[in-house]
């Protein structure tokens, strides 16, 4: 098995900024990186996140106390977590999966993750737990990216 290809900071911005993606802030907050799969995200992870999520009665949706903003740091750190926890993993890495805040098409805010899987960056829904699809305007109304 090949060990997964890592980035630094400025790799993944330029990832990110290479899809499309821009944003008012940005927080890179590793040195370096592990890609994560397509695979991984829409698979082991999603499923993982679902068992941690019903686990912890955080499946619904509420107003300000468990919305986007909530999912989307839970998806994006349990991902780290593992990442942490998986054999073989490549020693002082993230995994890149990080938060997307951003103004929809319809003028609201939303936040869900983003994960670089080789040369793709799959937009990631964590209150449904599956891909999405945003709008080039979308990408580019970003108001917060923290990996």
């Amino acid at each position: 098995m090949s060990e997964p290809k890592q980035l630094d900071r400025d790799q993944v911005m330029m990832t990110l900024a290479a899809a499309g993606y821009n944003s008012e802030n940005w927080s890179i907050a590793d040195r370096k990186y592990a890609m994560a799969t397509r695979g991984f995200i829409l698979g082991a992870f999603s499923a993982a996140l679902w068992t941690f999520q019903a686990f912890f009665k955080l499946l619904n949706w509420t107003e300000e106390a468990n919305d986007c903003d909530d999912f989307a740091r839970i998806g994006a750190g349990f991902a780290q977590i593992l990442h942490f926890l998986t054999p073989g993993r490549p020693p002082a890495t993230a995994l890149a999966v990080g938060e997307f805040w951003y103004r929809t098409d319809k003028g609201s805010g939303h936040a869900i993750d983003l994960a670089i899987c080789g040369d793709e960056v799959v937009a990631y829904e964590p209150q449904k737990r599956q891909e999405v699809q945003l709008s080039a305007t979308e990408k580019s109304n970003g108001m917060l990216v923290r990996f």
